[in-house]
């Protein structure tokens, strides 16, 4: 899953501008549920010799696939990398050995992103009013092309908001630079994140940030792979700090009135974008529907294939453990937690037993076990179940991997752009991200009011799966209860309004917002969340099967009903930002 603090690391910045079943024996009995491994109980191994895997949806398969998945020999799978493109290898050759339709470019089982490497050119300039503002202090732009604008004169056209952008006549627009104030957080999410949209005839568009804001001008400078979509006009935006807003109106953003014209500037704004030199990939595969009619309806299931790669230097495993274990129950989530004297002593306390059974090792590798390499060979696994049945379900099914959910859904967001199937053909979409973990010693979340949340032996969170169709919400319960599959569903991460926003941060959101109906599955956050300690000998595998088999069944459901659920929720704007 995509973090909150990764992903939004620019909002951090600006808090203070805030102003205001599937196997033949599908029951599945509630049972006992080990606390987390390493801690009062002995871990998993390290390593595990693959064993061939079955049709039949077990914990030993999940356990073979995922020793695979997250082996340190992908380096975390961070997309663009050797080890990433590596991952997609392995799950490209199963879908071949398991028969299923390559579904991707070109009759492959890949669907390539547009991604490129931008370099930004320091030699280039921003002058106003004669004079010329400092690169990465006074102002900086984003996207993935050059920006050439000379003696152009600046027209403010209001405050930028989360729900849309002041309206600007074509006249008002004409040749000139617009510029949009920037006075919330969320205003400076879209402003970064969001699609915009150039006024018709404008000659560039220019956001005004407060001063304190001006660490967001390294963020939108920063290198590193990025999304361009060469059937999109390139989105160059201009970034600019108070001082430089004193510089082209002669006031401060907060005295700028609607329709206020500013000194001509002119802007030389220089990038190199090369591609990575191991392309990213969706893997997309196919399993024809058995009926005639149904077959040309689709349910998609996945879960994001990528990770966030290696650390600068390698940390000592345990202690990593132990610290985020005490300290930062909810891993990434917890960035800004320090420890205590008191958490101190326990973690010292706790190390010197394990030092007992030797040393330590060196960890450097993200390994993504959990995240989500368990809703990546669970997916998997429901692929190898659905191809070697006898009677496929009659609609087809469509499994994705998707790449880059990461850095901030680009592979969900790119198959859904570009679908191979029609997309409103695609009945609805089953996402499962972090599957593998839910014990009662997990911090699976916080509820809206800011209670912890935590798992047991039965417990699944849900996301999504009423907020466009209710018919779907109650066909998962109904799956859940008359298979006997037993889980007890936490609801509490879905409440509107959440701050986590876990809605909009994985992949089934890219779907949701062309208002095909999803659900988002996960066992939710752990102290190894984005964190070395993701690896696979602390994963659950029983419940991780359990798991496996309800969407599996759901899928089957899905499959053989004779309508598509019906959407009767708030519908969505693709092109709009997304708020729980």
């Amino acid at each position: 899953m995509i973090s909150l603090t990764s992903r939004h690391r620019l909002i951090v910045a600006l808090a203070p501008l805030c102003v205001a079943a599937a196997t033949a024996d599908a029951q599945d009995a509630p049972r006992k549920q080990p606390v987390d491994a390493g801690v009062n109980s002995a871990p998993l191994p390290l390593k595990h010799t693959p064993r061939p895997t079955t049709g039949a949806i077990t914990s030993q398969d999940l356990m073979t696939r995922l020793y695979i998945f997250a082996d340190d020999s992908l380096a975390g799978r961070d997309v663009g990398t050797e080890g990433h493109f590596k991952a997609t290898e392995y799950l490209a050759r199963e879908m071949q050995r398991l028969g299923l339709r390559p579904a991707g470019d070109s009759g492959t089982y890949f669907q390539t992103l547009p991604l490129k490497s931008r370099k930004v050119d320091r030699l280039s300039s921003f002058v106003a009013g004669g004079t010329n503002l400092t690169l990465g202090q006074a102002w900086g732009f984003s996207g993935p092309a050059n920006i050439s604008i000379d003696d152009a004169e600046v027209f403010f056209a209001g405050p930028l908001t989360e729900e849309g952008m002041p309206a600007v006549t074509p006249e008002q627009a004409k040749g000139r630079v617009v510029a949009y104030s920037i006075t919330s957080n969320g205003a400076l999410q879209r402003a970064v994140v969001g699609r915009i949209e150039a006024p018709a005839g404008a000659a560039g568009v220019l956001f005004l940030m407060p001063q304190q804001a001006r660490g967001v001008l390294n963020y939108v400078l920063q290198g590193g792979l990025s999304p361009v979509d060469p059937t999109q006009p390139a989105d160059a935006r201009l970034f600019v700090t108070d001082s430089a807003t004193m510089r082209i109106f002669g006031n401060g953003m907060q005295l700028l009135v609607p329709g206020a014209l500013g000194a001509k500037v002119n802007v030389k704004a220089l990038v190199e974008m090369q591609s990575p030199p191991f392309a990213a990939r969706n893997v997309v595969a196919l399993l024809p529907g058995s009926d005639p009619t149904l077959a040309s309806q689709y349910v998609a299931i996945g879960a994001h294939s990528d990770h966030v790669g290696t650390a600068r230097r390698g940390l000592d495993h345990d202690s990593v453990f132990v610290f985020n274990r005490i300290v930062r129950p909810a891993g990434a989530e917890n960035d800004d937690k320090m420890g205590n004297a008191e958490q101190f002593a326990q973690i010292n306390a706790e190390l010197a037993e394990r030092r007992k059974n030797g040393p330590g090792r060196r960890d450097s590798i993200f390994n993504g076990a959990d995240d989500d390499g368990s809703g990546s060979m669970a997916v998997l696994e429901m692929a190898e179940y659905f191809a070697t049945q006898k009677v496929k379900p009659k609609r087809s099914l469509l499994f994705v991997w998707h790449a880059g959910e990461e850095k901030g859904l680009w592979g969900s967001a790119h198959f859904t752009e570009h679908p191979p199937v029609p997309r409103d053909s695609i009945v609805a979409q089953l996402n499962l991200d972090m599957v593998g973990r839910g014990s009662a010693t997990d911090q699976t979340g916080m509820s809206a009011d800011g209670k912890e949340l935590r798992g047991g032996p039965d417990y699944l969170q849900l996301v999504g799966s009423r907020r466009l169709s209710t018919e779907l919400g109650d066909l998962v319960e109904r799956v859940n209860t008359g298979k006997k599959h037993n889980f007890s569903f936490d609801y509490a991460m879905d409440a509107n309004g959440h701050p986590m926003n876990i809605y909009c941060r994985s992949d089934h959101y890219e779907y949701a917002k062309w208002n095909i109906p999803v659900t988002f599955f996960t066992t939710g956050g752990h102290s190894a969340y984005h964190q070395l300690t993701d690896e696979p000998q602390y994963i659950d595998y029983p419940h991780m099967q359990r798991v496996t088999r309800l969407v599996a069944d759901i899928a089957a459901e899905l499959g053989n009903r004779a309508n598509r659920p019906a959407v009767d929720g708030k519908k969505m704007d693709p092109r709009g930002s997304c708020k729980q």
